[in-house]
């Protein structure tokens, strides 16, 4: 989990604690919080920029004079905590918007729920969402995606025939299925593959087939994975490309992982760029040729090198006649 997530989730726990415990010093916050007094301090700071409004009375505020001289914690207009939600029409189209993008992967009793969680949404917010904003992802198989939903819902074991982009090549794999999760406007499996014995995500525009068995699906130890801080994580084993990223290039950080490591005058940024294997890499490199150059390692490099020519030589057999015999 992020640190910017921990403090969210540590302060939302913190506000009802303190209420609870009004006069607690900070140092026993901090130990029963398992943080330093330090970062309930910053998180304290930072509450009392929180409220329903922006005037005194309607956010929370605490008692400086005590924290700092006694270390004593002292609550204060944080009542509204305790009362019924009321939502902006902000926080409605928000709702609405992420309802949208669950309904999208939705199918079944569970278009159910969601629509009529819709309509009471868009009926209070009213014509400020429609039609605006709307939810958009891959088209994917209805009959696939349709067995998925089966198998999730019953708890059934899955076959799947699955196509891997990055070696070109179908495989047949049971899996037992846990989540439909979207991501960047794409539908994602999370199952437990067999053939792995691991969990895997799977595109579901990607899925040849699927077939419902009659097996119940397994429970296996293995935690879903932490999504917060994106789809793609970068772990001890993640390849990675070092390259020189001309200023073509330069959006490449904002929308792939990329540790930034020098930025030269000329405009070109070195940097280390991150990929889910090599092929993937390879291939990125390719579709921005002239705008990326790889300085290591040297086995990919001269993959890229070898696929441009061959690339070339390709346009140039097209483009000499040919002779009749």
């Amino acid at each position: 989990m992020s640190r910017s997530r921990q403090q969210v989730v540590r302060m939302l726990a913190l506000v009802p604690y303190l209420q609870g415990n009004d006069g607690v010093p900070v140092n026993e916050v901090a130990a029963e919080f398992g943080v330093s007094p330090k970062v309930i301090r910053d998180d304290l700071r930072l509450l009392m920029y929180t409220g329903t409004g922006e005037y005194a009375g309607e956010l929370i505020d605490f008692d400086l004079t005590a924290l700092e001289r006694d270390g004593i914690v002292h609550i204060r207009d944080a009542e509204f905590m305790t009362r019924p939600l009321r939502i902006s029409a902000r926080e409605g189209v928000a709702l609405i918007v992420a309802l949208r993008t669950l309904r999208a992967s939705a199918s079944g009793l569970e278009l159910t729920v969601i629509d009529s969680a819709l309509a009471k949404l868009e009926s209070a917010v009213g014509d400020t969402v429609s039609p605006q904003v709307d939810v958009v992802l891959d088209e994917v198989d209805p009959a696939i995606h349709e067995t998925i939903v089966e198998a999730l819902t019953g708890a059934k074991r899955l076959e799947l025939t699955y196509a891997t982009a990055s070696r070109d090549e179908q495989s047949v794999r049971d899996v037992d299925p846990r989540r439909l999760i979207t991501e960047q406007g794409k539908l994602y499996l999370e199952a437990w593959c067999l053939k792995a014995e691991d969990l895997r995500f799977f595109r579901l525009d990607r899925i040849v087939s699927a077939r419902v068995l009659p097996v119940d699906a397994q429970e296996h130890d293995a935690q879903p994975r932490d999504l917060s801080d994106g789809f793609f994580t970068v772990g001890e084993e993640t390849p990675f490309a070092l390259v020189d990223l001309h200023p073509r290039a330069h959006w490449l950080t904002e929308y792939y992982q990329v540790d930034l490591l020098a930025q030269r005058d000329d405009g070109v940024w070195r940097a280390k760029l991150y990929g889910a294997d090599w092929s993937w890499l390879r291939r990125l490199v390719l579709r921005n040729a002239g705008s990326i150059t790889v300085i290591s390692p040297e086995h990919l490099r001269t993959q890229v090198v070898d696929d441009a020519r061959l690339a070339l030589a390709a346009y140039d057999d097209s483009a000499t006649p040919h002779k009749e015999s």
